[in-house]
């Protein structure tokens, strides 16, 4: 059944309703795209700009933490050096012409200093001796050169001779070179034959241009490091 259709009446100063349907055009919405486009590029670049920061900065600081370990390790064994008496059973010669027990490769230099650190417990003393040398690399992974080894004799009243105990200090080295101040004159060397000790000793370390490109090269290392002697008497003074 169908219902009649009546016409619609309208009084005097009706108005028709609009409805307006909001919308962007698309000018707008391309423009809305390229804007975060940009935004986007922007803190990509800002991002990857912070990650690289961050590597490089912990590159810096792997690569740096061995080399300052290294001059402390170093300057404290050299500021130790005990000087040799005569008759004294625990110190013996400085010498840069010596072997080693227990070690194939020749010695850059040999010194008895103070640096033990003394252990409750321990029967040794803080007198050690220490044999700088270097060595060819065991770990093949390790860059290209050689390493830096200190070696560590703690017992020097041992019967038998002990092979000390080897330290690893750095690798990629090329060059390691001790350098002695007599007062007078520089030397290279500093031969078991003289009984006094140098004053100054000057330390100069070469490293192993990289094999990768792009790999910045480790610096050389220069320093020097005075010897200062304290003359021991056994002379008492009395007070009055």
């Amino acid at each position: 059944m169908k219902l009649p259709l009546y016409p619609v009446s309208r009084a005097p100063g009706h108005r028709r309703l609009r409805v307006a349907c909001a919308a962007f055009t698309l000018i707008e919405v391309l423009l809305a795209v390229g804007i975060s486009a940009i935004v986007l590029a922007a803190i990509n670049v800002v991002f990857f700009g912070a990650v690289r920061l961050r590597e490089g900065a912990a590159a810096a600081t792997k690569m740096t933490l061995p080399l300052d370990n290294l001059v402390s390790v170093m300057k404290r064994d050299l500021r130790g050096i005990m000087p040799y008496s005569g008759n004294s059973v625990l110190v013996g010669l400085m010498a840069s012409d010596t072997t080693a027990v227990g070690m194939s490769q020749p010695v850059a230099l040999e010194i008895y200093t103070s640096t033990g650190q003394v252990v409750p417990g321990s029967p040794y003393g803080e007198i050690q001796r220490i044999d700088y040398a270097l060595q060819d690399p065991t770990n093949r992974m390790a860059p290209p050169g050689r390493d830096i080894v200190r070696h560590v004799s703690r017992n020097l009243l041992a019967v038998t001779p002990e092979a000390p105990v080897p330290q690893h200090l750095i690798s990629g080295v090329q060059t390691l070179q001790f350098s002695y101040y007599d007062g007078t004159n520089w030397a290279t060397t500093w031969s078991s034959t003289l009984s006094n000790t140098p004053i100054a000793v000057k330390v100069h370390i070469d490293f192993t241009p990289p094999r990768v490109r792009g790999v910045p090269a480790t610096s050389p290392i220069d320093f020097l490091v005075p010897v200062i002697m304290v003359p021991r008497t056994n002379t008492a003074a009395s007070l009055n």
